[in-house]
């Protein structure tokens, strides 16, 4: 078993996909087929899998090297999208369902916000959330360390109803995800008018890589991924 870390290795691998590392076992959310949005082709290592809904830009497990699950079993549940035991040391989880459109996701379907806690730090991330959210949503969810949402408008919020989603939840830390980088011709516009609107409440953090060692310590912090 490796050593548990007081950190969660936070690792984007462009458009929503990111994978968390507590020093245990790696989750992946959101793989996407990479010929179908002009990405270059990637497979990420990991125990398990979660995508917030079934369109292949977000769901495409070829793009995902499974690693062998941990002896104990604990991680099997999460193959099937049920929450799997919350043992503290390792990983807990919760899902809350939203919509991937304003219509109650009569357009595009449903969404399901993926809520992940370990290392005593918690990770949201929002897939493709198309609307601002209810009282009920907004207090199942909560307020997370790090929030990971879209901002690229079309399919998913823009960036004036991501800073209005963001208000709501008051996250710790927030990371803007789904913009355009120069990969393919999705309509959807750059992380530009996002971080204008961002910066006037939040310290921008330009990483300049695609890893954030997240601790406890932070705080107030727009962390902005670098695509590698």
């Amino acid at each position: 078993m490796n050593r548990l870390t007081d950190e969660l290795h936070v690792r984007w691998h462009g458009h929503a996909c990111f994978s968390l590392d507590n020093g245990y076992a790696v989750i992946v959310m959101d793989p996407y087929r990479p010929d179908m949005i002009g990405y270059p082709e990637f497979h990420v290592p990991a125990h398990a899998m979660l995508a917030s809904h079934h369109h292949e830009d977000h769901d495409y497990p070829p793009s995902v090297r499974f690693l062998p699950p941990p002896a104990d079993g604990w991680l099997q549940e999460i193959t099937t999208g049920r929450n799997w035991p919350a043992d503290p040391s390792c990983w807990s989880y919760r899902r809350v369902m939203t919509a991937h459109d304003d219509q109650g996701g009569q357009k595009r379907g449903k969404n399901t916000v993926h809520i992940l806690h370990s290392a005593g730090l918690t990770v949201v991330h929002l897939g493709d959330l198309g609307h601002l959210l209810t009282t009920e949503q907004v207090e199942a969810i909560g307020s997370p360390d790090l929030l990971l949402i879209p901002v690229g408008g079309f399919y998913t919020l823009d960036a004036g109803q991501a800073i209005e989603v963001i208000n709501q939840l008051k996250p710790r830390n927030i990371a803007p995800m789904h913009y355009q980088i120069g990969y393919g011709n999705m309509p959807i516009s750059s992380v530009d008018s996002f971080l204008r609107l961002a910066a006037e409440t939040w310290q921008i953090e330009d990483l300049r890589g695609p890893q954030l060692n997240l601790t406890t310590e932070a705080s107030g912090q727009c962390f902005v991924f670098q695509y590698e």
